[in-house]
């Protein structure tokens, strides 16, 4: 193997990239379609536990896609909507706040390879950050972008792609000095506005690396680590690329992990340092890129691949954790071994190995690895695999940690980590209580002198918002509410948030899918924490849904209604071989379209309910339709997202997108009723004479 040995083109090395020495532990706060596990209040729920032993936590992009939902790899907006299928804006910062609270730092996932048009192919978002607006067009896209083979879409102008290609969205040209701009000011939004500490860049293959440099350097992030899916040699060219503004997910380190326990031959997880020092696999195998390494087991995509990882999990991650390079953890992994990593992790703090510390590879044969780490307060050795060894100087009281795959040794105390918080009880919890309940808000762990700051507006309470009350108190909720409450002493919040829900009556949920041109039949299946889905339509595929339809706006939609009993809903559209993905916890009444399907996977929806649901609240002021001869036309507008027609039986006969026209020159002359949307989701609608 070709060991690449680059001197350094940063004008300071790393300036901008990954601290030295660092003492770290990354979590990887989400795995693919966790949309429960990740939502932005789920985490902060939990900021205080995760606090005590992650410095960093990377979620997925938060800014508003295309589709709904969408894990955030289809981004639309960057600055101006960071509604995202984990959370509200609001939501979010506070998340971001309360970690920072706790000492964690957020890693944001960027995704700026690739851009999605709000309605189109290339229709991008008009965004105003700092008083500059951005606003894009066919020229930020590259020319080989496979939007350049639609005929019916906008064609790309700008500069060959300096990556690889990505389907699905429009590969930016990042030669554009616009769309630096635009990167620039959107990663300037995440550090400055947002909160966010730094990020993960996804799929920096598709892009070139010295455009990493120029970003980074302009945003000054502490964190920046991209996700370059290859070899040694070829990170290693990337992270120069970047003139080391840039550390590296350590793909090497992950899938000689993968072959160790896969073929249980141990000696898998040593490199050779310049063809002589054994030393732990990967990019940490070389000093000079072990700051800029950031280790893994698994992530979002290597865990539903043929990459995942199948061998001790525990033992897996106990390698990891007693190496150089910053860990990642996942988020699987901790949920499901959380007391054996919690372990973990104590060590590698209590004996303080950071990012570059020292490895001395004591044995390795196929059947076990052993090294000796040297850390900032003592030493420790580690042993993966089932052979037999017992470290000089070591007896069997000094084993911290061991199961049949691994044994830890170090006289190094190891700390316990967990801290007792304050925290803030709700009697009753969270539940259903028809007529109304009174809640008592007490306080556990806190100090004689301790309030509690609550509201019931959904809003995050802090000491400028929400109402003082003493532990103790009790307060009546005679409707729905969402309480949240948090504990404040000597003026200052010391507890994450306590949120309950109170149900006080059943409002039934209603949902409507916008009839599918290509299905001819439509499933609705459904289910609930209370209902099984033979109890709300049928066991799978569902119920179908023929004799379901309804006419609103023009439009045939199927409509189904649940029991009054049940006020939130999980629902599937399917047509009996073709699937949407699972859409959860759904209340109140919701507008759904089908997306585009993708080969091989779950067709995803987005939800308009903005757009179809409550158009009366919505009407558009000064918009008027008049007839030129040839087409209806807008006036009063220019943001029209469409433009439908119909004739007076309620049946759609023109329509026109992304346009202030539409042509009816091949209509009958007559009354014809109109529905124009406009971006902000407000509607115009009226009747109009064709003569």
């Amino acid at each position: 193997m070709l060991m690449l040995l680059i001197s350094p083109q940063a004008k300071a090395e790393g300036e901008y990239a990954w601290p030295a020495n660092y003492s770290g532990v990354m979590l990887q706060g989400f795995s693919w379609d966790a949309y429960d596990d990740s939502q932005w209040t789920t985490l902060a729920s939990q900021a205080g536990e995760l606090s005590d032993y992650f410095d960093l936590i990377w979620v997925p992009n938060s800014g508003k896609c295309s589709s709904n939902p969408s894990m955030g790899y289809n981004p639309v907006y960057w600055m101006s909507n960071h509604n995202s299928s984990f959370g509200t804006e609001d939501e979010l910062r506070e998340m971001i706040k309360t970690f920072s609270s706790f000492g964690t730092g957020i890693i944001e996932d960027v995704v700026v390879n690739h851009r999605d048009g709000v309605s189109t192919w290339t229709d991008f978002p008009t965004e105003t950050y700092k008083g500059v607006t951005y606003e894009w067009g066919p020229w930020a896209i590259c020319k080989n972008d496979e939007v350049s083979k639609q005929p019916d879409q906008e064609q790309p102008t700008g500069a060959y792609d300096t990556g690889d290609n990505f389907d699905g969205c429009r590969d930016l040209d990042h030669t554009n000095a616009k769309v630096q701009e635009g990167i620039k000011a959107y990663l300037d939004f995440l550090k400055n506005d947002l909160g966010y500490i730094g990020w993960r860049y996804d799929m920096v293959k598709g892009f070139g690396s010295k455009f990493i440099k120029i970003y980074n350097e302009s945003a000054k992030a502490s964190y920046s680590v991209g996700e370059y899916w290859d070899g040694y040699d070829n990170i290693v060219k990337w992270i120069e690329g970047t003139g080391r503004t840039s550390a590296a997910f350590d793909f090497p380190f992950k899938f000689q992990v993968n072959d160790a326990f896969a073929g249980m031959d141990f000696s898998k997880l040593v490199w050779k340092r310049n063809g002589s020092l054994d030393q732990p696999a990967g990019l940490i195998h070389m000093d000079t890129y072990q700051r800029y390494a950031v280790t893994f087991i698994d992530n979002h995509d290597t865990y539903r691949e043929s990459t995942k990882f199948t061998g001790d999990v525990v033992a897996a991650n106990a390698y990891m954790l007693c190496s150089p390079g910053t860990p990642c953890v996942f988020m699987k992994h901790w949920l499901g071994k959380k007391a054996d990593i919690k372990k973990l992790i104590a060590i590698r703090k209590s004996v303080g190995i950071t990012n570059q510390s020292k490895v001395t590879v004591l044995s390795t044969s196929r059947s076990m690895y052993v090294a000796k780490v040297t850390g900032t307060n003592g030493e420790l050795v580690i042993k993966v695999g089932r052979g037999t060894y017992t470290p000089s100087g070591y007896t069997s009281a000094d084993r911290v940690a061991y199961s049949g795959a691994y044994t830890i040794w170090t006289k190094v105390a190891i700390k316990d980590l967990d801290t007792v918080r304050p925290e803030v009880t709700l009697t009753p919890d969270s539940g259903i209580y028809i007529g109304g309940t009174d809640v008592t808000l007490s306080t556990k762990n806190a100090s004689k002198d301790a309030q509690i700051i609550y509201t019931t507006d959904k809003t995050t309470p802090s000491l400028t918002n929400g109402t003082k009350v003493n532990p103790g108190t009790t307060i009546k909720i005679s409707k729905k509410t969402t309480l949240k409450a948090v504990v404040c002493e000597n003026n200052k919040v010391v507890s994450t948030i306590k949120t309950a829900t109170y149900t006080t009556e059943y409002l039934p949920v209603t949902i409507y899918l916008l009839k599918p041109k290509t299905w001819s039949t439509v499933n609705f299946y459904a289910w609930s924490d209370t209902f099984e889905a033979a109890q709300l339509l049928d066991n799978w595929p569902g119920k179908n849904m023929a004799t379901s339809t309804v006419v609103e706006s023009g439009k045939t939609w199927y409509k189904w209604t649940t029991p009054k009993e049940c006020d939130v809903v999980n629902i599937i559209f399917n047509n009996g071989t073709d699937q949407t993905v699972d859409i959860t916890n759904i209340e109140g009444t919701h507008y759904f379209i089908l997306n585009e399907p993708e080969e091989g996977k779950a067709i995803t929806v987005t939800d308009v309910t903005d757009i179809y649901g409550g158009v009366t609240d919505v009407a558009a002021e000064n918009v008027t339709v008049r007839y030129n001869g040839s087409a209806f036309v807008v006036e009063g507008a220019e943001d029209v997202v469409s433009i439908n027609v119909y004739n007076m039986s309620g049946s759609e006969v023109a329509v026109s997108y992304r346009n202030n026209s539409v042509d009816v020159q091949g209509l009958q002359n007559g009354f014809y009723l109109y529905r124009v949307i406009l971006s902000n989701g407000k509607v115009a609608q009226g009747k109009i004479v064709k003569r």
